[in-house]
């Protein structure tokens, strides 16, 4: 594996590629570019490069996703020469984290990395897995940004209805945001209701149509 994730094509039955849920939000949704750019400005004004920061964040969740989803499958993974040291310190603290809360929920893991694509919604996506506890289906979401922010419970409700459109006989109860803070090497639990999950894929429907509508402006 590479120092970023190869991007992902997503593709119709009929061979269409249609763009990626984050690509949808990201050019819609802004809920937080304000945020973003004051961040950015503080950055600056400090004499830091908020881009290579961001890179660098990026980079050691992208490893972090990587080393979990071997973890789960119990796949031996090296660590590429091309992460840093401090981004591979990072990562495994993102790992300790999450085997922590898995060892703790004892969640039954059935798919990792699920790729989607909705026939209706001329979208793609990759959810990060599948578990079942109790008897039921819960979507997860790996996390190793500061926080939790709307656009995740938007992101985690698109998934559930792709999901249930490529198969109309299972049910999602719910969905987990599961943050693991590669400083610490805790983790934070945020449970997603299917009532809350349902109102995210609500809106990202519209985000949807204003993304269509905007190229034939």
């Amino acid at each position: 594996m590479g120092k970023f994730k190869l991007h992902t094509k997503y593709q119709l039955k009929d061979g269409t590629v249609v763009p990626s849920t984050t690509t949808v939000t990201n050019e819609t949704l802004g809920w937080n570019k304000s945020v973003l750019m004051n961040w950015g400005i503080r950055m600056v004004k400090e004499g830091k490069d908020p881009h290579k920061m961001t890179s660098d964040a990026a980079q050691t969740g992208t490893l972090a996703h990587a080393l979990c989803e071997a973890w789960i499958k119990g796949e031996d993974f090296a660590v590429p020469e091309e992460y840093t040291e401090t981004q591979e310190i990072k990562a495994m603290k993102a790992l300790m984290a999450f085997k922590e809360w898995s060892e703790q929920a004892r969640p039954e893991f059935l798919e990792t990395e699920l790729k989607m694509v909705s026939e209706s919604l001329r979208t793609g996506g990759t959810c990060d897995g599948i578990f079942r506890m109790n008897d039921r289906l819960y979507l997860y979401d790996i996390k190793t940004s500061k926080g939790v922010y709307e656009e995740m419970k938007v992101q985690l409700g698109c998934y559930t209805g792709m999901y249930e459109e490529m198969y109309p006989n299972k049910h999602i109860h719910g969905g987990v945001i599961l943050r693991l803070d590669k400083e610490s090497g805790d983790f934070h639990y945020h449970a997603i209701s299917r009532e809350t999950m349902d109102i995210g894929f609500k809106i990202f429907k519209s985000c949807r149509a204003i993304y269509h509508l905007k190229r034939e402006l």
